[in-house]
């Protein structure tokens, strides 16, 4: 059984490394990431739980533009993403995770909009419910 490691001790390596031979040495330890968001979210329990048009009818997103972000046809934006996570009711991490394969930006508690949107993932909300709550505090619902 290997053992994965944790980012933080990969870095404490990597900023221990000095040499491009031990670079490579790293970099060919490195796991291979998912191929990006449709790979990684489709392979979540959560998301498997539901059909694909049970998740998007939960995500209110338009049907066909969500079916092509899920077959991986189509990079979502932030908010896309969000919606997708709310409706499947992914945790912190994973919502967060599915940000950074993207490359959007994960969601920043210093920032009022993100900060509503962490609390709707931490409390298991709807995007209704975080759209509700967004309008509530003067932030632009999901799109």
């Amino acid at each position: 059984m290997s053992h994965i490691k944790k980012t933080e001790e990969l870095l404490d390596v990597l900023t221990r490394t000095d040499t491009p031979p031990k670079l490579g040495t790293y970099l060919d330890g490195l796991d291979p990431l998912p191929g990006g968001f449709a790979d990684y979210f489709g392979r979540l329990p959560k998301v498997r739980a539901f059909s694909k048009k049970e998740l998007i009818e939960r995500s209110g997103l338009d049907r066909t533009y969500a079916y092509h972000i899920l077959n991986g046809t189509k990079q979502p934006s932030r908010d896309k993403i969000l919606a997708l996570s709310l409706a499947a009711g992914l945790d912190l991490t994973e919502t967060q995770r599915a940000l950074e394969l993207t490359h959007e930006g994960i969601l920043y508690a210093k920032n009022r909009r993100d900060a509503v949107l962490i609390y709707a993932v931490k409390n298991g909300l709807s995007v209704m419910e975080a759209n509700d709550l967004l309008h509530h505090f003067g932030a632009p619902p999901l799109a």
